[in-house]
């Protein structure tokens, strides 16, 4: 049942399939990913008349293994479809027995920009929703050898806003600073920086204190004068 739809997004796709955009578009990414070429405003409407075509009494099961199968596909456009699908669920469609479901997401075909999506968006939801798996899952995550994982630490609660758990961000911080890595410093400004939007005197005194440098430092005070 779940294999002709995704058939039917991969016909829609090889209809506005561009080679040049392709090209442009893979390159972009590092050429980690192949592309059908098709930019956001073009999707947008192809993967919303896509949708409606789901049958509305999908199971949570069929839900996830659509999931799946779109992000086994190696163009990057499916992927970006399945996150899109996985926005448009309700809260009281996600269970806590997700977290393996969302460990695989974050862990496979991984780059920035799906990272960042699922980490922001899934993650964080999820762990609002079951607040008592947090210290469980980050304690585990911020220790793994999966740098995407570690940096999923760093930005879950970027939409926390006043919610932010600040002790917890500024534990990871000063226990990640010293990577080398770049997708992690950069995550350290970005979650500071959004944090600051809520309690900018609080960030500023905390990079001070904390000795941080560098790409980390010049984010979190991006927007300080």
């Amino acid at each position: 049942m779940i294999f002709p739809l995704v058939q039917k997004l991969e016909s829609e796709f090889e209809k506005y399939q561009n080679d040049a955009e392709a090209g442009s578009m893979s390159r972009y990414m590092k050429n980690r990913f192949v592309f059908y070429g098709i930019k956001k405003p073009t999707r947008a409407p192809l993967q919303k008349s896509w949708f409606s075509t789901i049958p509305k009494n999908f199971s949570p099961e069929n839900k996830r293994e659509l999931v799946f199968e779109l992000w086994q596909r190696e163009q990057r456009e499916f992927h970006y479809v399945a996150m899109d699908y996985i926005v448009k669920w309700k809260d009281t469609e996600l269970t806590i027995e997700d977290l393996s479901f969302l460990e695989f997401l974050l862990t496979n075909h991984s780059w920035w920009d799906s990272v960042d999506n699922l980490a922001s968006n899934f993650l964080g939801r999820y762990l609002r929703l079951f607040p008592n798996q947090r210290d469980t899952v980050i304690n585990s995550w911020r220790k793994s050898d999966n740098m995407w994982l570690r940096r999923s630490c760093l930005i879950f609660q970027l939409r926390y806003k006043s919610a932010t758990n600040f002790t917890m961000l500024k534990g990871l911080i000063l226990e990640l600073k010293n990577e080398k890595e770049f997708f992690i410093q950069k995550a350290i400004g970005w979650s500071l920086r959004e944090y600051a939007k809520t309690n900018p005197e609080s960030v500023r005194a905390f990079v001070e204190k904390s000795g941080l440098q560098g790409l980390a430092k010049r984010e979190a005070l991006k927007h300080f004068r």
